[in-house]
């Protein structure tokens, strides 16, 4: 009995440690829906008034030790092609980070159509990014 009972504790000790589960949150204005571990902080970032920086729109959930984001782009009047900007993203998105830029591979399905790719900084793990285009948004996990 003693160590069936020292096993219980061990397991239910090892329960209050384990990693929440994923929730679904759903963003139907964007045309998204993306699962977190934890509630997302949602920010609004107006386009500026020069029309130079563009509507976007960030979720992002830091929990259990892992940084998830997703920022949409609108790119709705832009006079780059859907294609173009998923070409230019991944460098720009770098180049933003201050990060080197790894191998670009494909990544999407059906009509959604995206990359994926590594950033590296010195001393730091590297991230794993995907860009995605729907709808003339440019969407960025």
């Amino acid at each position: 009995m003693g160590k069936s009972w020292v096993f219980a504790a061990i397991v239910l000790g090892l329960s209050a440690c384990s990693v929440p589960a994923m929730k679904e949150y759903a963003w139907p204005a964007w045309d998204f829906a993306v699962s977190f571990r934890g509630p997302p902080k949602e920010t609004d970032i107006p386009a500026t008034a020069d029309g130079a920086g563009r509507h976007s729109f960030l979720v992002q959930s830091n929990l259990a030790g892992r940084d998830d984001l997703v920022i949409v782009i609108d790119g709705t009047g832009s006079p780059r092609s859907e294609d173009q900007a998923l070409t230019d993203a991944p460098g720009n998105i770098a180049k933003a980070a201050g990060a080197t830029l790894g191998p670009i591979t494909y990544a999407g399905t059906g009509a959604v159509v995206g990359r994926e790719f590594l950033l590296s900084k010195p001393g730091r793990p590297a991230a794993r990014a995907r860009v995605f285009v729907f709808h003339q948004h440019l969407y960025e996990l």
